[in-house]
Formats: C-alpha cells, structure tokens, sequence
C-alpha cells in the first residue's frame, strides 16, 4: 500500500483543514468560499479554474460519488434527523471529512488487515475487497459541535474475496465494471512505480443509513532494502500488527486523529485534534514530536497506549507502516 517515506506517492495529508479545495488545498475562509461539484454534489473546489484544472481526473469519478448521491432518496428523512443531518448533501460531506481526517489511520487498518490475510499477494490474487463497518456517534453535545472527526466510529473490519461476493450481488459485480476506467486511470499513475503491486478495494458500509461508499488504496510492495529491518521484526511481527492495529484504531474511536507533520526527512505522524474556527476545522497537533508526549494530554491516547503490547515505541510502529517494512 501507499508510503509516505518511501517514496511511494500518496495523496498529501499536510493540510489540516477538512473543508477545503479538491485540487489545490485552499481552505475555506471569508475570501474562498468553496463551491461543490455540480455533477456528484460531493467534491469540493475554490475556483472554476481549480474544477477545470481537476476535471480530467474527476470525471471518471463524478458518476461514482453521483451514484452514491442518488441513493439519497432511499434513505428515510427521520434517520438523517435522527443523526443531527438536515439533508443527505449534509451527512455525505461531514463523511468526507471524517475519511479524510482519519485516511493516515485508515491506511494502517487496511496494511494491516492484509498482511494479517497472507500479504499483499494474497489481496490482489484473487482479488480481495476490504469492508469497513462504521457507525454514527449518536451524542447531542458532539451532533452540536458538528466536529467531523468524531462524527463516527470504526467498529470492524473484513477482508473478503471480490469475486465470490459478486456472485452473490449482482448489483455489485455491475458497479465493479462501471468503475473498470477508474481503475484504469490509477493503475496508471502508477504503473512505472517499481514496487507498485496493485489496487485494493474498500467498501465503508454505515449503520442504520443505506448508503455504500466505495474507495481505492493503492498497494505497494515491501522495499527490498528493507528486508534486514524486517527480519528484526519478524520474531514479534503478529504482536507489532496488533499494536499498529490497535493505535489506528483508537486514533479513530478514542479521538486523537494521526496527521503527517513537518516535512521531507522530518516529517513524523503525530496525534491531534481538530480544533473549529470561523469557516472549518483544522487539525493541531497534540505536541512537536512523540518524545514530548506526557500522560494527561489526552485520555484516549494514554488508555490507546496502555494497551501496547510489543514494546515498541509509537512513533515506530508507524514508521514500520509507512516505511513499508512490513
């Protein structure tokens, strides 16, 4: 899967602000105000020369998250209501930017997981698809700070081969080819990455809303100038998985989302929270580096850490991760 110090590409994750454009990363304030697709009514931009300048990418794209938008209909008035969300427009968009504040940890579920599940191999042949099972916090005081970051939590997950679930689903296996130009459009970017080894699906299903979404990871094999590294880890590899599994997860649940900061060789993943201005939240970090950490800076990082078993710094197993030891 992707690196950021591996020099794998990804995504940025370096802006802190949820609301902001798709395409250069401006966020939202009294000069730019941001303006949604009109296609999907689901990606957001700051100019029509930021929608043009996108356009070539998104429009293989625009029809899946439309897709996604006509569902709306199906989906009761009273459960929007019943979760604080006056329209489904609403609720898609503070989904994005939960997806998006927590896509580091994310990432680190997904690694996981496959790697639990033979390795990245194994996911791509057959092809495997990852679920993610996420339920709404239902609390008024969060509904009223309308904080996207703690609008949901991740309960479970389950890694699955694609093939025979479309047996089963029908709808799935024509969605599956609807979506074969997107692939194709990633793949490509890729393509001439050395260890690049494929997509993975994932598919997010909601509790009590009838709505799927439904996103690619990119893979990537692990560096071979690595391997001396690995083979350190490899005696306590299941205990290490588990520990990068539980961080990411409560990363998620106990509301300490996990951000790049810095940059180039200085650039680590810390803890933070999202702290809301005038117009969005925007991401700080809990302190500059993990040897600053103190316990009583936030209760759900000392309980998360508490349950550590291997050892192994944090910041470690992070790296682990990114630096596609593993």
């Amino acid at each position: 899967m992707s690196s950021t110090t591996s020099g794998a590409p990804e995504p940025s994750l370096s802006i802190a602000a949820l609301r902001r454009c798709q395409e250069c990363g401006q966020a939202q304030d009294a000069e730019h105000r941001l303006q949604r697709c009109a296609g999907c009514f689901h990606i957001l931009y700051c100019s029509k020369t930021c929608q043009k300048k996108a356009w070539k990418t998104h429009k293989l794209l625009c029809s899946t998250n439309a897709g996604i938008i006509e569902r709306s209909d199906s989906i009761p008035q009273p459960q929007l209501e019943g979760l604080g969300f006056e329209s489904f427009s609403k609720f898609t968009d503070v989904f994005r930017q939960w997806s998006d504040a927590h896509k580091n940890a994310l990432y680190m579920c997904a690694k996981v997981v496959v790697m639990q599940r033979g390795g990245i191999a194994s996911s791509q042949n057959p092809q495997k698809m990852l679920a993610f099972f996420v339920t709404p916090r239902r609390s008024g005081n969060l509904l009223s700070l309308r904080n996207p970051s703690l609008m949901f939590q991740l309960q479970t997950m389950h890694l699955f081969d694609l093939e025979e679930h479309m047996a089963m689903s029908p709808d799935v296996r024509t969605k599956w080819e609807h979506d074969a130009p997107v692939r194709a459009s990633m793949d490509a970017k890729f393509t001439t990455h050395p260890l690049y080894a494929g997509l993975l699906p994932t598919v997010t299903t909601i509790d009590g809303i009838d709505m799927v979404r439904l996103d690619y990871l990119t893979q990537f094999h692990p560096n071979p100038s690595l391997a001396p590294l690995a083979a350190c880890v490899a005696p306590v590899r299941d205990i290490v998985l588990e520990d990068i599994l539980h961080l990411a997860l409560g990363s998620i649940n106990a509301g300490f989302p996990l951000r790049p900061e810095g940059s180039g060789s200085s650039q680590q993943v810390l803890p933070g929270h999202f702290v809301r201005d005038q117009f969005t939240h925007t991401w700080q970090p809990l302190f500059a580096d993990w040897t600053q950490y103190r316990r009583g800076q936030h209760k759900g990082l000392d309980e998360t850490l508490d349950g550590l078993r291997s050892g192994i710094p944090p910041s470690l197993l992070i790296r682990a991760v990114h630096s596609m030891i593993l």
